[in-house]
């Protein structure tokens, strides 16, 4: 029973050994955070600021982004997105994308065409609706409870 679990384990670090090179990596511009518009790192203490140091803001990766984002190879997204992630979830492929509207998009562009009708709970994110009408969608919403 004993060689059985050793096996487990043994075959468990084997299989994650790709993913803990992920967990080494830094920023470039290590003690500056990336400030936007949009997020609100400018109003933090300074216990938080030294906190999000490393890739706390989300978008560090991005600032020069050119292109798409799964083709990055410095830090490794591409074959974060194109090996590790589909192996991971098991799955052939997996992509990522720049917000939920986007995904939200490829999925109904997929799945439905222009004129379709699609329900929605009534809490939904306004960004469900502007992906449905960019697809040319019918939205129905419905209540929801809680």
């Amino acid at each position: 029973m004993g060689e059985l679990l050793q096996k487990e384990k043994l075959a468990k670090q084997a299989k994650n050994k790709p993913l803990q090179k992920l967990g080494a990596l830094h920023r470039l511009h290590k003690g500056l955070i990336n400030i936007m518009p949009l997020q609100t790192g400018g109003i933090l203490t300074d216990a938080a600021k030294e906190a999000l140091v490393e890739f706390g803001d989300g978008y560090s990766v991005c600032d020069f982004c050119l292109g798409s984002l799964c083709n990055i190879t410095n830090p490794p997204i591409r074959e974060f997105v194109h090996e590790l992630l589909p192996q991971f979830l098991g799955c052939e492929v997996a992509t990522i994308t720049h917000g939920a509207r986007e995904a939200k998009f490829m999925v109904m562009h997929s799945l439905a065409k222009p004129g379709d009708s699609i329900i929605v709970d009534g809490n939904r994110h306004y960004t469900t609706i502007v992906a449905a009408e960019r697809v040319g969608l019918n939205v129905i919403e419905v209540p929801h409870s809680g």
